[in-house]
């Protein structure tokens, strides 16, 4: 009998994850299925008792369901206690534990695109201050010499985000304003709002136009490939990234943890850039 994987969302139509789980399992010779599953909002803690009662071993969860999902749920790790944003299910002797991998996954994306091993006193901006940013930037806080600026239109927001590490003493919470201002003194800049998202593609958090040579620009969103940030940045000379190799990574760790099978994202990465195109 297959195991059962899945993902919750709403809407969930678009994902791309079943198509990139679905081949890994039968490219790594896995007897596991992977299934989207549109929750409504009222339902989530039905739809997350009835998972498991069908033994589904694990699950992503995607918007609007990665805070709320919480109280649902039988145990949470450090992360995504601290960051109350969750993407990742497992089922663990019959409890769902809560695991949170984007700031994991995005980090892994740009050190590769990158070229670097680590993180060493970089200046970083992290536009936004949702559940995505709150990851990452847990993450790469981690980096006691890199200074971060969180960006977000609104300021109490991005420095709830700053909280998470009250100890990194070179994070400073800003205003979008300031960020556009002094956005040539920036290293890395990460966009992890939703803003240039297929249908807006006409929208970006900050107008791009005076980046600092070498500047790395780097965009959660994946469809469309190219967010007007990433195409003013990239006209820029700066270096860009979308969303695609964060998501395939976020793909492949959460395989990895249900499964204990290690699979390569590359080819999860040529699936995604074949259907987006």
């Amino acid at each position: 009998m297959s195991e059962l994987f899945g993902i919750i969302g709403n809407p969930i139509a678009h994902s791309l994850s079943p198509l990139i789980q679905n081949e890994a399992y039968k490219l790594n010779k896995m007897n596991a299925h992977f299934q989207a599953f549109h929750v409504e909002h009222e339902d989530l803690e039905t739809a997350i008792k009835g998972m498991k009662a069908i033994g589904i071993k694990g699950f992503l969860v995607t918007v609007p369901f990665k805070a709320k999902v919480i109280p649902f749920l039988d145990e949470i790790d450090p992360i995504a206690e601290r960051t109350q944003a969750v993407n990742v299910v497992q089922l663990i002797d019959e409890k769902y534990v809560g695991y949170n991998f984007d700031g994991e996954a995005c980090l892994k994306a740009i050190l590769e695109d990158m070229g670097k091993p680590s993180l060493m006193k970089e200046n970083i901006l992290i536009l936004g201050a949702g559940g995505a940013a709150q990851s990452i930037y847990y993450t790469l806080s981690q980096f006691e010499d890199v200074r971060i600026d969180i960006a977000n239109r609104t300021l109490e927001k991005a420095d709830a985000v700053k909280k998470l590490r009250a100890h990194h003493k070179h994070t400073h919470a800003i205003s979008l304003e300031e960020a556009e201002n002094k956005q040539d003194q920036y290293d890395i800049i990460i966009q992890t709002t939703s803003i240039g998202m297929w249908p807006k593609t006409d929208q970006s958090p900050i107008n791009i136009t005076h980046l600092k040579k070498d500047a790395f620009v780097s965009d959660i969103i994946y469809n469309p490939a190219e967010t007007k940030i990433l195409k003013r940045a990239r006209e820029n000379g700066a270096r860009t990234q979308n969303g695609i190799k964060m998501l395939a990574s976020q793909n492949a760790l959460s395989i990895e943890k249900w499964t204990g099978h290690k699979v390569n994202d590359q080819k999860m990465i040529e699936s995604l850039e074949e259907a987006l195109s």
